[in-house]
């Protein structure tokens, strides 16, 4: 039998698929560095938009001590409700509170200063006021003032204060 010419001749010879260049994996290795960058940054940047915002809305000093006062106050109001504390002895611990208060926000000592030179300061005559309902009801034998009174007016100083 005749083979054909074509059939005999030698195979052509293979050829080896082409070698990717290392250019290709240079190109891969940056693609995912630039991911990788565009995330991490993404998140720093919006961590630090919340850390901002977060402090924006932090209440301040002054915030935080008037509710510090206020949980004084009203640890005066419980234990007068619970019958742990006189009325007599709730008014006097009512009154260090808010010189200690006045002390804390505008740093003068007040704890020993008389209620006139309270009430001649317009910063601290809220508290002069107040102080001055005080009196009554602190040192005399029997007074008609009640505590739970005293203690909403003192709230409502720390409250207004600024």
């Amino acid at each position: 039998m005749l083979v054909p010419e074509r059939i005999l001749a030698a195979p052509p010879e293979i050829i080896d698929p082409p070698q990717y260049s290392v250019a290709w994996a240079i190109l891969a290795i940056l693609c995912a560095l630039t991911i990788t960058a565009l995330v991490w940054g993404t998140l720093r940047i919006t961590r630090g938009i919340e850390k901002r915002a977060a402090y924006r809305r932090r209440p301040s000093d002054v915030e935080n001590l008037k509710a510090e006062f206020l949980r004084s106050v009203n640890d005066i109001a419980d234990r007068h409700e619970a019958g742990q504390l006189e009325a007599r002895a709730g008014h006097l611990e009512l009154t260090g509170v808010m010189r200690r208060f006045v002390r804390r926000t505008t740093g003068h000592d007040v704890t020993s200063q008389d209620v006139s030179t309270l009430l001649a300061e317009p910063r601290t005559r809220p508290v002069g006021e107040l102080i001055a309902a005080l009196y009554e009801p602190d040192f005399a034998p029997a007074s008609d003032a009640q505590l739970h009174d005293s203690v909403r007016r003192a709230r409502e100083v720390i409250r207004r204060w600024s």
